[in-house]
């Protein structure tokens, strides 16, 4: 397969623009969609009715008129916000983090099913499915008109953000080596795209029924552009031997690459498809990675909600929401940049490391120096932009570890960690509800000590800059066992002569990932770990 994508055309041709310029798109709604709550939970503005009948605004903080009588007060915009509309100034705080809860309880669900509908059904059918669910139901949240109708459609909106898991998928299973972390970036830079549009949006418009408008038909406009736009993932073609739809799509892409392809029957196809989600946590080359990324995932997402609602990174209330947004959207865009550039130089486990250890002395910085509100805010936005390189890294990182049968459920189960991340962040709000210091002072110190055993974690992930994906769960890269942390070097491809060597090229590696031999497997599975290591070499055989 492997040898298809670099036979499909050495430059960035016609079929990757296409992917780039189309699935990069669907970041910007699924951002909007997850932020959406920092608009529709703001304060609106009030007015407190004179003498005389006339309602004049009241400059004050908005909830300063709930010891009022009701008659002496009205809001200004009834459609400004849901906490106009539902009349929900005066109810306690708590009540106005339901939405955030409810949208990630059904995110932790939708995307989980995204990744497992995704490998049944295909890739394009449940992107369209989940993608047209998202659309219908951002429409029913203008036409309901309570806050229970509210908070249940909310949490379909959450489960249809399932997607995102499929349009990642999609990226990362069509694109040569050398592409694949420049177009995750892009999709997440589009995700930076999307904060902003939801900024613009709030300053646009003075009603959140018009901006949830404008995201249906960004939705709408999507759903008709994949319909007719994007093709199935041929490497799940390969793997549910669909002859005919593969041999369809190895022409389409000929011809819009202008080269010559190898046809279905020369191409090696996986002997192993039938894999349950179960699985992933069963098999010894999936379970440890998985718990490693799933709880890097959990607090990647963490730090990027907990940041993103954080008093420090909104400058303490100096600016408006929009303006506090458009900053967090060109913080994000940095952190993704900077992430992608040094894992093209420097690798994916060196980035990663390198970005746990910077923000967890960020962390120690802001928790020390506490009283001092510069270094605070500095810290928190420092940790804004990089929680989202580490994001981006999670994703990149786990999209090239898996094998193909179990690409999708992993990404899904992944998806479904970084909603729990969101969980746990709308959670530790709550707690702070308080505001106590000894409720601070716990959190933050649980907080960097969850960033610290993480950091421990990564450090036994193995470098997949060079590598092939993984067509076999055989081919799959292990982790590295603690006495070899100092070895990192011995992870990249360039001090491996054979694999640079033309008997070694990606048409032998497929050759021999379909093979029944266990040397063929040996020789995938070696070319991860140390060749000098005979341990380790045993140890994959197995």
């Amino acid at each position: 397969m492997e040898d298809v994508i670099k036979r499909s055309g050495n430059t960035f041709g016609t079929n990757e623009a296409i992917i780039l310029s189309q699935l990069s798109l669907s970041a910007v709604p699924t951002a909007a969609i997850i932020f959406l709550d920092i608009i529709t939970n703001e304060l609106p503005k009030v007015c407190l009715f004179d003498s005389n009948g006339v309602c004049e605004e009241y400059l004050g903080y908005a909830r300063d008129v709930c010891g009022m009588d009701e008659l002496e007060w009205d809001y200004i915009n009834k459609y400004y916000t849901i906490v106009s509309n539902f009349n929900l100034l005066c109810v306690s705080t708590w009540w106005l983090m339901m939405p955030s809860l409810v949208f990630f309880l059904g995110m932790l669900l939708g995307c989980f099913f995204a990744g497992l509908l995704s490998d049944c059904l295909g890739r394009k059918p449940t992107l369209m499915i989940f993608l047209f669910g998202e659309g219908l139901f951002i429409g029913l949240l203008i036409l309901v008109d309570s806050f229970l109708l509210w908070l249940i459609v909310r949490f379909m909106t959450g489960i249809c953000i399932g997607y995102f898991v499929v349009c990642k998928i999609l990226i990362i299973e069509g694109l040569k080596i050398k592409y694949r972390h420049s177009f995750l970036a892009a999709i997440w830079s589009c995700f930076a795209l999307g904060i902003l549009v939801l900024a613009v949006l709030d300053w646009a418009f003075s009603r959140y029924i018009d901006m949830l408008a404008c995201i249906v038909i960004l939705i709408a406009f999507l759903w008709g552009l994949y319909l007719f736009g994007i093709e199935e993932s041929l490497r799940w073609l390969l793997v549910k031997r669909k002859k005919e739809e593969a041999t369809y799509l190895l022409n389409k892409i000929s011809y819009r690459n202008k080269v010559d392809l190898p046809s279905y029957d020369e191409i090696p196809k996986p002997l192993d498809d039938d894999y349950n989600v179960l699985d992933i946590f069963r098999l010894q080359n999936s379970r440890y990675m998985m718990c490693i990324l799933l709880v890097l995932s959990i607090m990647a997402f963490y730090l990027l909600a907990t940041y993103t609602f954080d008093q420090n990174t909104q400058f303490f209330g100096m600016f408006s929401v929009s303006m506090n947004l458009a900053i967090i959207a060109c913080l994000h865009f940095v952190g993704v940049l900077v992430t992608a550039v040094s894992c093209y130089f420097w690798g994916r486990r060196t980035t990663g490391c390198s970005l746990l250890i910077v923000i967890l002395v960020l962390q120690i910085v802001q928790f020390v120096f506490v009283e001092y509100i510069l270094i605070g805010m500095t810290t928190a936005l420092g940790v804004r932009c990089l929680s989202a390189g580490l994001v981006y890294f999670c994703s990149l990182y786990s999209l090239e570890v898996f094998a193909t049968p179990l690409r999708a459920k992993s990404m899904g189960i992944l998806l479904s960690g970084s909603a729990t991340g969101g969980l746990i962040a709308i959670g530790t709000d709550l707690v702070q509800l308080e505001n106590t210091d000894d409720v601070n002072f716990v959190l933050t110190i649980l907080s960097i000590t969850f960033v610290f055993l993480v950091m421990i974690l990564t450090f036994s992930l193995r470098e997949t800059k060079g590598h092939p994906l993984p067509e076999r769960v055989e081919a799959m890269p292990q982790i590295l066992p603690f006495r070899e942390w100092c070895q990192c070097t011995a992870d990249h491809p360039e001090n491996h002569p054979l694999l640079n060597s033309p008997q070694f090229s990606h048409i032998h590696i497929n050759n021999a990932l379909t093979s029944e031999h266990v040397d063929g497997a040996q020789s995938i599975t070696t070319s991860w770990t140390d060749p000098g290591s005979h341990q380790s070499r045993r140890r994959n055989s197995v």
